[in-house]
């Protein structure tokens, strides 16, 4: 998107100052937009999706720094419901993929039940109900909570003494500032990950110096990226089927050697681990350079990189790897552990997210006053990855252990729209007026998962954001996709503590 474009479209007005629904999506991103699909796929309207900003996208609308795309192929990173035979590249920019929730909102008729500009500050279970209370002092009553928000909201900002006296600007990728120009200026970037990896190479041309920060190596491996053709397009247009079985094989093939890839001592593991190394080997001259970009840990204990030119961005004599870690940051720049002043003009911070962090934005409290931050002191953890015992009728996409390290998101965001629509079923059949996680039964779920995650190179001690201070993963889940499809694909109503709605049976 070009630097200084509005990411803003049409607006619906904003709720009532006081308002009953069905359900209330929190979020209007990837997960909200499938979850209010199926709402009214269902035929359910009375629902509604709010929105913090003035348009829907989520991620897609919020990162616009240079370079910024994903990093699963295009035709697997769509709904399942709603293929696209239109895009351009095999691995799609941020701007094509928030026009496909554009176009995708307003296909399926969704803008309506959107209420843009409508910050949630507080989401309490009372009276039977949740009251959730907006920034703009409204009020919005639902009997069911779907939280859409993710397990990756707010930039995790580096802490160094002095940075709020440094004279240059300063801001995190997430917050990219389009009125900061990078032309000729010395630049400090610090981080080594996925967005790093899409910044270097879009800005090395421009800047006149880019110093990049890293205190671990990351696993990069080649996108293979490449242009879809016309004649490609217009087979996926025509026969739809052709562009089905295609998405299908690449699910299958991420899969398969996804999974056996990320268990340590197999064959894939180690075919990976040389493939990366060949990458590294194949992209970067210098043997010193080459040498501080090699990782010290298995492939896929951190997030993998997937890049065509971030490495060899390290060729350019404009760009400079620094190994030692930051002492502080003085008003002239960086100075390292070694004593030496690295003067820049601008910091970029590509240091990600802090993970599940829902409850340091929003204040979501449960039965006689549980807040989830409370909740999730010791541990985060959840049934099926959707629900918290004590926070009846709240459900969470893409919430605990449900992100893999190989494929599309958007798969367990399908999966766990449709979980919700067979307990909003179920409520209804039964005359149920909430459904409660079980603790013992969350207990044991994720006993499971914790016991499954560990001969999983997740489980590394490596440092990597998936996991807490005692390595425990309350991020990823340890098998495939297929098998989250499967598992969510049935309602086990053993699981749950009910209560009975009023004059029900």
């Amino acid at each position: 998107m070009p630097n200084g474009a509005v990411r803003k479209r049409d607006q619906t007005p904003s709720p009532d100052a006081n308002l009953w629904v069905r359900v209330a999506v929190l979020g209007a991103g990837m997960s909200g937009i499938c979850m209010g699909i199926n709402l009214l796929k269902r035929g359910l309207s009375d629902f509604v999706i709010l929105e913090k900003a003035s348009a829907v996208g989520g991620t897609w609308r919020e990162n616009r720094y240079p370079g910024v795309a994903c990093d699963v192929p295009s035709h697997l990173y769509s709904f399942s419901f709603e293929l696209n035979p239109d895009w351009s590249h095999s691995y799609s920019s941020g701007q094509e993929i928030w026009d496909y929730c554009e176009r995708t909102v307003d296909k399926y008729g969704l803008r309506p039940f959107i209420h843009f500009d409508t910050e949630v500050t507080d989401v309490k279970f009372q009276g039977g109900k949740w009251c959730i209370a907006t920034k703009n002092g409204q009020t919005i009553t639902a009997d069911t909570v779907v939280s859409g928000l993710g397990g990756l909201h707010l930039p995790k900002k580096i802490e160094f003494e002095g940075r709020e006296a440094f004279r240059g600007e300063m801001f995190h990728t997430a917050e990219w500032r389009d009125d900061v120009d990078l032309k000729g200026k010395k630049v400090a970037m610090i981080g080594t990950g996925a967005s790093a990896a899409q910044i270097l190479p879009g800005i090395a041309d421009d800047v006149g110096d880019v110093t990049v920060f890293q205190r671990s190596a990351a696993w990069v491996f080649p996108r293979l990226a490449r242009e879809i053709s016309e004649n490609r397009r217009s087979v996926f247009r025509n026969v739809p089927f052709a562009m089905r079985a295609y998405r299908t094989f690449l699910w299958l093939a991420m899969d398969v050697m996804g999974v056996w890839s990320l268990r340590r001592g197999t064959f894939m593991a180690d075919r990976l681990k040389k493939a990366g190394l060949q990458h590294l080997q194949d992209s970067v001259a210098d043997p010193n350079v080459r040498a501080k970009l090699t990782p010290n840990y298995e492939v896929g204990c951190k997030r993998r990189v997937i890049s065509d030119d971030y490495l060899s961005s390290f060729n350019r004599e404009n760009v400079h790897l620094v190994t030692e870690s930051i002492s502080k940051i003085e008003p002239d720049g960086i100075r390292d552990e070694t004593g030496k002043l690295h003067e820049v003009d601008v910091i970029i911070e590509a240091t990600g997210f802090r993970p599940f962090d829902i409850s340091d934005y929003v204040n979501v409290e449960g039965l006689n006053g549980l807040k989830l931050k409370e909740a999730w002191a010791e541990k985060v953890d959840s049934l099926r990855t959707m629900m918290i015992p004590g926070f009846p009728n709240f459900f969470m996409l893409l919430g605990p252990n449900s992100a893999t390290g190989h494929t599309s998101a958007l798969i367990m965001i399908e999966s766990e729209a449709k979980y919700v629509m067979k307990c909003l079923g179920w409520m209804e059949e039964e005359g149920l007026s909430q459904i409660d996680a079980a603790p013992a039964i969350v207990s044991s779920y994720n006993a499971r998962l914790q016991k499954d995650l560990k001969p999983m190179v997740f489980s590394g001690g490596c440092g990597a954001w998936y996991t807490d201070e005692n390595d425990y993963n309350f991020t990823l889940w340890p098998y495939s996709a297929l098998r989250f499809c499967v598992e969510q694909g049935r309602l086990y109503r053993e699981e749950f503590q009910t209560a009975a709605k009023e004059g029900a049976a």
